[in-house]
């Protein structure tokens, strides 16, 4: 379903009057466009319900994010590499004791005690306990039960609701309102059976060649980065995994086959456990579980080793809604942000302890704070821009922003749907309606994905070689498989929610007037004016992985982002042996040296009853810049401050 917001025109809040409104007029804020997917709206709620009420305040300075990232991250910037520590963003950032101030005088006045109301640690949500009656009174909306035709699970929900104009201004959104799904991140590791196959009898280095099964010698000879021979302290790379899960036995097999030096077989990476974050047993690897942590986890190690992986499990995999959306995550790394005290939502995040009826699920605290932040977190997931509200997806996106800021390096990976997306585990691709742009398995519009659509994210898509051998070059990737559910095309498109970025601004013109195919405004947005993705790409077909003791080639985009995370984690390696600091948010330094990267220019990603885009000369949707040759990256970065 699509979400339409509702914005006026923000002063600064530093400057806003405090005095009570002459009218207390609501004015719409947000709703749902089209029919849910996959819910029936059932009856109106009792307004006697208990409700947890939570409203996102309008943070400070976010008309100035982009400038500050710039500061640190644009290569002609004389504050390159000064990142920010985690208390510069958190006062930057917080919202104005006037936005604060009118938010709780509004509810107060509407009949809310004010011992019932509760502001964050960081003071980005106020929070209170109310009823269906009081938040329909407040929103100017109606609640109703909606069920899930599937498995028959309840949601309260409204179609829209709107704010007091005089406090608007000071709120992103209120939750629970406009969203129905709490989505599970999809692993974009294809699993149909064209794009993972088991090796009969195994395989190790050199077995094989490069156009049957990629291995680390396969990797280094065609991005022609060195063997890793440095751990610097605080470099670990980050891996993160959703409801998938590592098996350690797995890894000194992959080791002995499949390192070069080989990596001691007793390795294994820094665990990281968030909100009950598991390790894998037979119970998960008999469920299937596993092949998406197996194939990150052991391409990362392949590249940086003797650096070590940073291993975080995000959620116990039990709680109904504990594969939610990313800001468990972001919650665990900045506690300004998390629980009700920052991004989350209920519906759409996990609640800890876990609220079902079931007593193996996670029962502490949510996790606020206190896990380690890696130089560079790469992470294999994703979901669709047309299925999460406006407001939600944009607060998230300043969240990767605040990494970028602090000196992280965000790399996702960009799909495995073409042009089209996975709706959830378990369904096909879908595309959005060409009218409304919710998400419709009868859609004829590109369906974008989040959060590769924020301008803040390194996006990165597959490719696979030409021929046997690496001589042959790459091209995108391209696996039509046997239905919707198994095709495999490398992710890309344009946003409908995200304006491009500067740094992306003549790349995107470029492919535009050159090569943007003519489908028209209804089939994607041909604007030349929305953030387009990927951002670079790397090989994600046949990649060597040990999964339950045997050997797979496996396909995906989640190959490719821990590849080219490997590879920056290795630049950051180059950069602390001389002194520097890590690169952090990388585009704005990719965007100004294309040079540096070998241009995709043959395949395109289909979806959407089209051909999709083609990888053309320069930046284009499907394999972005291209893929990265080290050995001209390195002298860039080197040379920076």
């Amino acid at each position: 379903m699509r979400f339409s917001a509702f914005v006026v025109a923000l002063a600064s809040s530093a400057t806003t009057s405090l005095a009570a409104p002459s009218s207390n007029r609501h004015v719409l804020h947000e709703k749902r466009d089209g029919k849910p997917h996959l819910w029936e709206k059932r009856n109106r709620a009792t307004p006697s319900q208990a409700l947890p009420i939570r409203i996102g305040l309008r943070q400070r300075n976010l008309e100035n994010a982009e400038a500050y990232i710039y500061e640190v991250a644009d290569p002609t910037s004389e504050k390159f590499g000064k990142h920010w520590t985690a208390e510069e963003v958190a006062n930057t950032f917080a919202p104005s004791p006037a936005t604060k101030n009118a938010v709780l005088e509004w509810l107060v006045d509407s009949g809310i005690e004010r011992p019932r109301i509760s502001l964050s640690k960081g003071h980005n949500w106020v929070q209170f306990d109310g009823t269906v009656e009081e938040a329909e009174r407040l929103f100017a909306t109606e609640y109703w039960h909606y069920e899930h035709v599937e498995n028959g699970g309840l949601r309260l929900a409204v179609d829209q609701y709107s704010l007091p104009e005089h406090v608007q201004k000071h709120i992103d959104f209120v939750m629970p309102t406009v969203q129905l799904d709490g989505l599970k991140p999809i692993a974009n590791t294809n699993h149909g059976r064209d794009a993972m196959a088991i090796i009969p009898g195994g395989a190790s280095l050199g077995s094989m060649p490069c156009g049957a099964l990629i291995t680390i010698e396969c990797l280094r000879k065609l991005y022609k980065f060195p063997v890793g021979k440095t751990a610097a302290k605080g470099n670990e790379i980050g891996i993160a995994e959703w409801a998938d899960y590592l098996y350690e036995p797995d890894l000194p097999i992959f080791f002995k086959n499949f390192t070069t030096p080989q990596i001691p077989l007793d390795t294994k990476p820094e665990f990281i456990a968030i909100d009950g974050g598991l390790t894998a047993n037979l119970t998960t690897i008999s469920e299937g579980s596993g092949v998406e942590a197996a194939l990150d986890v052991q391409s990362a190690y392949s590249i940086i080793h003797p650096q070590q992986v940073r291993y975080y499990q995000v959620g116990d995999g039990i709680n109904v809604d504990s594969v939610g959306t990313f800001n468990i995550f972001l919650d665990a790394l900045d506690e300004s942000y998390c629980t009700y005290e920052g991004g989350d939502q209920p519906y759409v995040d996990p609640a800890y302890p876990d609220p079902n009826d079931n007593e193996l699920g996670y029962q502490g605290p949510l996790q606020c704070g206190g896990a380690p932040k890696s130089n560079v977190i790469s992470v294999s997931y994703g979901q669709i821009e047309g299925a999460l509200p406006y407001f939600y997806q944009v607060r998230q996106c300043h969240e990767w922003m605040k990494l970028g800021l602090q000196g992280v390096s965000v790399i996702y990976a960009s799909g495995d749907s073409g042009v089209a997306n996975r709706y959830n585990a378990g369904y096909p691709n879908s595309c959005l309606n060409g009218d409304e742009l919710y998400v419709d398995n009868n859609g004829t519009r590109f369906s974008p994905s989040f959060p590769v659509n924020c301008p803040y994210i390194t996006a990165v898509g597959a490719t696979t070689l030409i021929g046997n051998d690496t001589e042959s070059g790459e091209r995108a990737v391209s696996r039509p498989g046997t239905g919707p559910a198994n095709a495999y095309y490398s992710g890309g498109g344009f946003s409908n929610y995200f304006p491009v970025p500067s740094y992306q601004a003549s790349a995107v013109s470029n492919f535009m007037k050159h090569y943007a195919p003519n489908y028209g405004p209804n089939v994607y947005n041909d604007s030349g004016k929305a953030r387009g993705f990927p951002d670079v790409a790397a090989i994600g077909l046949n990649v060597a992985t040990v999964w339950n003791g045997s050997t797979y080639g496996v396909g995906g985009t989640s190959a490719s982002a821990p590849i080219f995370a490997g590879i920056v984690t290795l630049l950051n390696e180059a950069r602390i042996a001389i002194g520097k600091g890590p690169i952090g948010f990388l585009n704005p330094t990719l965007y100004k040296h294309p040079e540096a990267f070998n241009d995709i220019t043959i395949g395109n990603n289909p979806g959407c009853l089209t051909d999709g885009f083609n990888a053309t000369p320069g930046w284009d949707p499907v394999t972005g810049l291209g893929t990265p040759n080290y050995e001209k990256l390195l002298p860039i970065f080197l040379r920076l401050p």
